[in-house]
């Protein structure tokens, strides 16, 4: 008898006896629960077997196995540990291959990322600002999750006049001072924007150390220093407006002399003036001239006065 003929006659067979149970609706309630369950249990199963994989993977040594397994090919292929530098590239490739070692070394390198990736690491040393995250909570991934400042490497940005632009340049020390108090702070000019706004004014940065003591958004005073040779200096007291025009008053036998200047530049405290000895100045002040810098502002010219102190 046929292999055929006994699958035609186990056919026969069923066909007469067949037997016909009714189902009362338990195949349509078995097939209802069936597939969303066992699709969850596949789900679960799956994250489960993926993280325990890869926990025993690190844990164990994965690829150090894999890579006993390498040896053992090519120790089936008739090469001794010691022989390994010389396997032809062809063999080693084919015997990788054999053993997994491409696809665990793959699989080592994606985890050893993946761990990596876990932890946040800043660039460099600073301090945490804008911390609002408390832990166990979901991160938001469109946020920034925290703010790091280096307060040893600050910088400030200040502006300057354009006809100032020609007496300062990149790498001037410049001083600043905290509106708040706490000290002064020694920096340079880091960079100057080529570019006047439509104020006349332009923008500059400083880098400064602020020593671990100054703040992010604080707002300072700048001071830039640039020596500019010998120039007549004298405080900023000193001058007055008589008509719109800036006047200095000295002392010359006991009176207050009325004397016509130009200043030029300035810091914070004192004013260069025009120098009569130049040629071609006629209002200023000469060297050795004695500058009234108190009590002078209803003063006028030859204007008895007296030293206070004398």
């Amino acid at each position: 008898m046929t292999e055929i003929d006994n699958d035609k006659l186990l056919k026969d067979f069923f066909a007469e006896n067949k037997r016909e149970i009714a189902d009362n609706g338990f195949s349509r309630r078995v097939m209802h629960h069936l597939p969303d369950r066992s699709n969850r249990l596949a789900r679960l199963w799956t994250v489960f077997v993926m993280t325990v994989g890869a926990t025993l993977f690190v844990t164990l040594g994965g690829l150090e196995a894999v890579w006993e397994t390498l040896k053992d090919v090519l120790i089936g292929q008739g090469y001794t540990p010691d022989d390994f530098s010389k396997v032809p590239e062809e063999t080693m490739k084919l015997a990788k291959v054999k053993s997994g070692y491409e696809q665990s070394k793959s699989q080592y390198e994606l985890t050893k990322r993946e761990t990596e990736h876990a932890t946040l690491v800043a660039p460099f040393d600073g301090i945490v600002a804008n911390l609002f995250s408390k832990p166990y909570n979901l991160a938001n991934t469109s946020e920034a999750f925290c703010t790091v400042i280096d307060t040893r490497g600050m910088e400030t940005d200040f502006t300057v006049l354009e006809n100032e632009l020609a007496f300062i340049k990149t790498g001037d020390k410049v001083m600043i001072t905290p509106y708040a108090g706490g000290g002064s702070y020694e920096g340079s000019v880091s960079e100057i924007n080529p570019l006047v706004d439509a104020n006349g004014m332009v923008k500059v940065k400083a880098a400064v150390n602020g020593q671990g003591k100054l703040f992010s958004g604080m707002n300072v005073r700048v001071s830039v220093k640039r020596s500019l040779g010998e120039q007549l200096v004298i405080p900023k007291t000193a001058v007055v407006l008589r008509s719109g025009k800036q006047v200095v008053f000295t002392l010359k036998e006991g009176k207050a002399m009325w004397n016509y200047v130009h200043t030029g530049l300035e810091n914070a405290t004192e004013y260069v003036v025009s120098d009569k000895s130049q040629g071609g100045v006629e209002d200023g002040l000469l060297e050795g001239d004695t500058v009234i810098v108190t009590g002078n502002l209803n003063l006028a010219h030859e204007t008895e006065v007296t030293i206070s102190g004398e």
